[in-house]
């Protein structure tokens, strides 16, 4: 297996991604991987999937796990199209969440931390800034707060001393 092939399922890389490049870059403890797609795309808006012309393209760049003792970023040139109806709008890809610096196996690895350890600690054992910690948690929340089912409660207690208007009868 070579380095694209390898970096690829360890990426969970699919069609039409695929990795083009990997580097290795010592002197810095980097891994460099560079994911493209073919020429020859079709492209479809992200919010409604009606076709759309590319608008341009955006160098972005995510933090993944690290391999071995190496910090490895991934690197894409990401398409924005013009939608008829949303307007400019990126392609989402598929190893990351829209906004977000790091891969979804990173934020999955940091969120399993931040269960048991404080948004500093994680910070430093990651190679993050506080920041950088403090944001993959909110994700992860806002995340887990979309999916939870809404629901009436079952109970539902009134003090009647802080309605407004409401008068005290106890001797003062």
């Amino acid at each position: 297996m070579d380095d694209k092939s390898l970096y690829a399922a360890i990426l969970g890389v699919k069609e039409p991604w695929g990795v083009d490049k990997v580097e290795l870059r010592l002197a810095h403890g980097e891994v460099h991987i560079w994911v493209a797609l073919p020429p020859d795309t079709l492209w479809v808006c992200p919010e409604c999937l009606a076709a759309a012309p590319i608008h341009d393209h955006r160098e972005r760049e995510w933090r993944h796990l690290d391999t071995c003792q190496y910090r490895t970023l991934v690197h894409a040139r990401v398409p924005r199209l013009t939608c008829p109806t949303h307007g400019i709008r990126q392609v989402r890809v598929p190893w990351a969440e829209e906004k977000s610096r790091f891969t979804a196996l990173f934020e999955a690895l940091a969120i399993d931390w931040l269960k048991h350890a404080a948004i500093a600690t994680v910070a430093e054992r990651l190679r993050l800034s506080w920041d950088e910690a403090a944001a993959i948690q909110t994700r992860a929340v806002r995340r887990g707060l979309q999916r939870r089912a809404p629901s009436a409660p079952r109970h539902l207690g009134i003090d009647e001393t802080s309605l407004p208007g409401a008068t005290s009868t106890s001797p003062g």
